[in-house]
Formats: C-alpha cells, structure tokens, sequence
C-alpha cells in the first residue's frame, strides 16, 4: 500500500495517520474475516456502531472530530485508491465490487452520524434559540435518539453485505481477500 505522499517535496503527515490506519485495518480485518460469518458481522457493526458513536459524542469539542473523522476516512480511501492504481490493480473495480456494495449503507450511516456531531459542536457556539447551550445539547442528542433505529439498520445491513457479500464480489474479479 502507499505508504507516503508527497506534497511539496517533503512527506505529508496524512502519510504516517493513513499507515498506521492501514495497520490496524489489516489487523481487523483479519480477526473479522477469518472468523465465524456471525462472529464477523457482529464485529464489523460494533466498530462502525462505536465509531459512529464516538462521532457524535465527540462533536461536543466544537465539531471538530466529526470534521477529523471526515476527513481521515475520505483520505484514507483516497489512499488506497491510489496506492492500488500504482501498483496496477483495477482501483474502479475494486471500490464498485469491494466499497459500493455496503458503502451504500455504511456510508450514510457515517454522514448521518457526522452531521449530528457537527450540529452539536455548532450548536455548543451557538445554542439553539429560546435555549442555553446544555438544553441545545439535549434537544440534539434526543433528535439523534430518534434516528438510532434507521443508523443502526444501515449498519446492520452494511456489515452483513460486507461479510456475506463483498468477499465473493471480489473473488469474481481475483482481488485477492484477507
């Protein structure tokens, strides 16, 4: 994988985050796809569930981890798109076959989960009117318990196609699984 970028002649530091994300990604991914189906969905939807979570509770520091996290996923598939192209793979079949299918899903839950933690970190600058900031703060969080359900679902069903699915998808086009 890539294990630098270059920007201006000197090394990026979005190289050494993306490396260390790559690390720990591999790892998961083992212990998530060489265990039981089962064993791997729950896995999978706990990370994304924890990941979301943290997003949202996070967005609290003035939003900026939601914009953080935003940003280090966009790069970090970025990353990989790029790192697969250099070294001759399909990037395009890759993220149609290997991201799209429970992207779909994941994705959305992701946003939705980054919207609410922006929100709150706007809303700790600005409260909302007729409110003091604490009350703004529980307002968001009670409106963010309102869709739990939906987030949860796109999870659900993320996990289980990248489990169930993604790995025959990318057995059609030999790209190699871990």
């Amino acid at each position: 994988m890539v294990s630098f970028l270059p920007l201006g002649g000197r090394q990026f530091f979005l190289a050494d985050l993306t490396t260390n994300q790559q690390q720990i990604m591999q790892e998961m991914a083992e212990i998530i796809f060489t265990s039981p189906p089962i064993v791997g969905i729950v896995l999978l939807f706990l990370n994304n569930l924890l990941a979301s979570l943290y997003v949202v509770l996070l967005g609290i520091i003035l939003g900026l981890p939601p914009l953080l996290g935003l940003f280090t996923n966009g790069a970090f598939l970025g990353t990989i798109m790029a790192g697969l192209s250099r070294e001759g793979v399909n990037a395009l079949a890759f993220f149609s076959l290997g991201v799209l299918p429970h992207g779909i899903f994941e994705l959305p839950a992701f946003f939705l989960a980054a919207a609410f933690g922006l929100k709150m970190g706007f809303h700790i600058i600005f409260p909302l009117p007729q409110k003091r900031r604490g009350e703004s703060i529980i307002f968001i969080w009670k409106e963010f318990w309102a869709v739990l359900p939906l987030l949860l679902n796109l999870l659900i069903l993320a996990a289980v196609i990248e489990i169930l699915v993604t790995p025959h998808l990318l057995n059609l086009v030999n790209f190699p699984t871990v």
